[in-house]
Order: structure tokens, then C-alpha cells, then sequence
């Protein structure tokens, strides 16, 4: 999704930011600079536009068209040099049906059946079943886009000036612990795996397979399997952890942070889009209205002993200083793509509100494998792991298993 940036006229040039000392009091117009650069570097729009070059930049996408076909924007204006959508007509289409509200996502579409999220078989949730229904391919356009991005796109944010927005002072060390470059993944029953061997994480995300009352093309977990989970376990005081509900699970939600020791912070929302860049309307979950969105609860672990109706001591705690608020905002708007599949922004939302120490992600596919986090779930076949000490854990308390070792 589109940043919005913030056009100030008086220009700051970033030398005067880099020269300063830390006792400097910052203007507003400096922090505002700096935050646009950071946001900037790489947002959605970016790395579609993004293309290795010695020559630079330069654009290597076509935005869609608003009208959606290239018949209805011929109806409206003369040339469009955007990219359209085109219906797909099969010898059992019906187009006075309409589209499918599935889309991309359609269950019964030959054009889909290799979707591995579709499954095998015949119903609902597998196979060739025959829809009806229009289904929509992109047609491309033969013009290049005309809009040009500047030479020196994205641009570069001094070190020191990035240290000092973060609140690190010209002098700060850096972190101890190096985020893998690689992604790490542990194919386990996340309801029995021993946690022990796997140490701390500041961040943990989950996206747990909640028992909505639906019919799910996948294997649900109980309130009290939820709350068996070891997750105070894997953090230290002030860690982190982020959980995606919908439907009943945002209450359940709640009370698992209760239980676990947890105090919601904020909470993120994804708007769903489809295939045409409209709001979601397929009716695959929901009870009373159809769901267009998700939740992501964001809460922090506090110690044993802290009140939990007392506010949190953002200032004063410096377990709490690495964590970077107001970079980023509570909504993200993007595609559905396979069952389960989050919106890749919303990773890059959690690692710039947490840039430090170590992430893990909870009931994952390979599609959730990321550089810098560890990935548990029971679809990720044979284990990846980076950190050496971790696998030698592995490899001791599961000597049946096969934990791939692979360097940084």
C-alpha cells in the first residue's frame, strides 16, 4: 500500500543532520525528512517498481486500469496505457452469472487447479469442478508506463541520522545478536513440540488454526490446546507477540493474552481485496455479516509482578527502547492470495516496530518462511536451520528428524 508522504517547503540538508551532536534538540521538519526517507526505501509500490540496473531505476510495472476491461475503458476515453483485465470465456461460462466472487481464488476453475492451497479431489475444496461464473485475466499493455522515478530513488538515509531517529546516540553499539540472511524452519506438531530447545524470541507471531465453527480445509486446534501453549515461555519481560483473529477469535484472543500474561498494545487491521482490487465479498466467513478483514492484536508480555491495569513505562524501561512506535499505521490494504497467506507489508510493519532480536512465526507455510525468522508449523517438510547452536539442540532432543544445517 501507498505511503502518503508529507510535503514540507523548507529543505534540510542531511549533512547538518549528520554533523550534529547527540545534546542537539531536532526539529520537526528534520524528524519528518527522516521519516519519509525511511519509509521510502521500501514500500509495496517500490519493489514493483524496483529493477537490478547499473543504469538506476527505472519502472518495470503497469498500474490496472480503473475501469477494470479494456471494453469499459474504451466506453470512457480515447487511449489508457494501463494495464486491464480480461473475462475468460469457457465453453460453460454463463457471463450474465457476473464474475466470480472467488476470482483468482476459485475452487472449480481449470486455470487455478495448480493453486496449492485448492488441495486435491473433487468438492469445494479441490479439483475441476466447473464454475460458471466469468474469471478474469490480465491483459497486458504493450506501452511502458510514462510516470519516471528520480535518478537517486529510493534515497539513502545517512547512518548516523538513521541511529538518531531510531533513539540511539552517535555513539550507541550495535546489537549483539545478527538476524540469519537465510529463512529457518522446523516442520513439527506445534500442540507438542518441546519449546525448550528453541531459547527467546522479542517478537512471536501466530496465526493459530482457530476453531471458528466453519468448515475449514484444514485441522483446527481448541480454546484449550491454545492455552496449553508455552508462550510466556519463549519471551522475555516486554517481548512482543502478535496474533491474527477474526470472527470469535478476537474475544478468545483477549483472554489468551490474560492468560498467558499479556497486555494488548494496539491492533492492526488488513482490508482484503480480490483479484480486481475490490473489497472482499465471497462469504467464507462470517456468521451474521461477510468478513472484508483481519485482525492482528499486538500485545506485550509483562512481568510477573507488573499490575496489569498500570500503563506501560515506555520512556523509563530501557527493555522497551528498541521498540519503534509511529513509523507505521494500524491498517493495511492488500491482495487475498492462498489460504492462510498474510500480506507480506505486514511483516515489513512488525520488523520496523521491532528491528531487533530474534522473530519467530507460529503455525507457518513455506509461503511464511522469511530471512531473520524461525517458522514452525506441520506443513514445512524437511527442517531448515541456520544457527548452529539450535540445531545441535534439535539434533539431540529429535535424533529421528532431519534437521538440514545451512550457513549463513
Amino acid at each position: 500500500m501507498e505511503i502518503m508522504d508529507v510535503v514540507i517547503d523548507t529543505p534540510v540538508r542531511t549533512e547538518e543532520v549528520e554533523e550534529a551532536g547527540p545534546s542537539r534538540k531536532r526539529s520537526n521538519i528534520e524528524t519528518i525528512h527522516e521519516l519519509n526517507a525511511l519509509l521510502g526505501r521500501e514500500s509495496a509500490k517500490t519493489k514493483l517498481r524496483r529493477l537490478a540496473s547499473h543504469r538506476g531505476y527505472t519502472p518495470v510495472f503497469n498500474p490496472i486500469c480503473p475501469s477494470t476491461t479494456l471494453t469499459a475503458c474504451k466506453a470512457v476515453r480515447d487511449e489508457c496505457i494501463k494495464a486491464h483485465f480480461e473475462p475468460i470465456i469457457r465453453p460453460w461460462t454463463d457471463p450474465s452469472l457476473g464474475y466470480c466472487s472467488y476470482l483468482n481464488l476459485c475452487y472449480g476453475d481449470p486455470m487455478f487447479a495448480s493453486n496449492p492451497s485448492l488441495g486435491e479431489g473433487t468438492g469445494p475444496r479441490g479439483g475441476t469442478k466447473e464454475c460458471r461464473y466469468l474469471h478474469f485475466q490480465v491483459l497486458p499493455t504493450t506501452q511502458s508506463h510514462s510516470e519516471q522515478l528520480p535518478p537517486d530513488f529510493p534515497p539513502t538515509l545517512p547512518k548516523v541520522a538513521l541511529r538518531r531517529l531510531l533513539g540511539e546516540s552517535k555513539d550507541a553499539k550495535e546489537a549483539q545478536y545478527e538476524p540469519p540472511k537465510v529463512p529457518q524452519w522446523l516442520n513439527c506438531d506445534v500442540r507438542s513440540f518441546d519449546y525448550s530447545v528453541l531459547g527467546q524470541f522479542q517478537v512471536i507471531v501466530a496465526d493459530p488454526p482457530w476453531d471458528i465453527h466453519m468448515s475449514l480445509p484444514y485441522g483446527t486446534m481448541t480454546d484449550d490446546e491454545m492455552r496449553r501453549l508455552p508462550i510466556r515461555s519463549l519471551q522475555p519481560d516486554w517481548g512482543v507477540l502478535c496474533l491474527w483473529v477474526t470472527g470469535r477469535a478476537m474475544e478468545l484472543g483477549r483472554e489468551l493474552f490474560a492468560a498467558w500474561g499479556y497486555k494488548r498494545v494496539d491492533e492492526l487491521v488488513w482490508v482484503k481485496t480480490n483479484q480486481l482490487q475490490r473489497l472482499i465479498r465471497t462469504g467464507r466467513t462470517g456468521h451474521w455479516l461477510n468478513h472484508t478483514c483481519e485482525h492482528l492484536l499486538v500485545a506485550l508480555k509483562l512481568p510477573a509482578d507488573y499490575p496489569r491495569d498500570e500503563p506501560i513505562p515506555w520512556d523509563s524501561n530501557p527493555a522497551l527502547r528498541d521498540l519503534r512506535k509511529g513509523v507505521d499505521t494500524d491498517v493495511v490494504v492488500a491482495e487475498v492470495r492462498e489460504t492462510s497467506r498474510k500480506p507480506d507489508e505486514v511483516y515489513g510493519v512488525i520488523e520496523r516496530l521491532a528491528p531487533k532480536g530474534r522473530k519467530l512465526e507460529l503455525f507457518g507455510r513455506k509461503h511464511n518462511t522469511r530471512p531473520g525468522w524461525i517458522t514452525l508449523g506441520n506443513q514445512l517438510g524437511d527442517s531448515q536451520i541456520v544457527e548452529p547452536d539450535l540445531h545441535d539442540r534439535l539434533a539431540q532432543k529429535y535424533p529421528a528428524q532431519k534437521f538440514t544445517f545451512v550457513t549463513n
